[in-house]
């Protein structure tokens, strides 16, 4: 039985983004036509280029879908009144996949502007989770049992 991970991303992207890596962005989420060039991995280590945040369909091994959208932020603007692009992901990769997959996390944070907390990656073998952290210099994957405190909320 192979392994999944269910991999969960809410940023602000770069209001300034450029119009080859928006549409980029956009083929990602399986919104538009592939880029000539995509340079969101090193595509040619890994066979070919996909869509890996395209959504609209049932996890495979979670529960709940897989879902992806990008909108402007038109009621958060930044300092300057310039409106950012809100992100939101949720997707379960294929262990096979989550090498690339990550990498396109990696292009994807260098795009963004959110800093501290941006998701998760939940895996199904271990049934660990991690934290994934961005700061200005790049990103941690902070493993959530190395936390001090646990909050537990009882539903009566």
């Amino acid at each position: 039985m192979s392994d999944y991970y269910d991999l969960f991303l809410a940023v602000d992207l770069s209001p300034d983004l450029s119009e080859p890596a928006l549409e980029e962005v956009r083929w990602l989420l399986g919104q538009a036509e592939m880029p000539s060039a995509p340079r969101s991995a090193d595509w040619e280590t890994w066979g070919y280029p996909w869509q890996v945040f395209a959504g609209g369909s049932a996890s495979h091994a979670f529960g709940g879908a897989d879902v992806s959208q990008l909108v402007p932020a038109v009621d958060r603007p930044d300092r300057d009144g310039v409106v950012p692009w809100a992100l939101t992901v949720r997707i379960c990769v294929h262990e096979d996949e989550f090498g690339v997959v990550m990498e396109v996390v990696e292009w994807l944070l260098r795009q963004a502007t959110t800093e501290g907390w941006v998701g998760f990656v939940r895996d199904t073998a271990l049934e660990d989770i991690q934290h994934i952290v961005r700061q200005p210099g790049g990103f941690d994957l902070v493993d959530v049992r190395s936390a001090e405190k646990r909050f537990q909320i009882s539903w009566s």
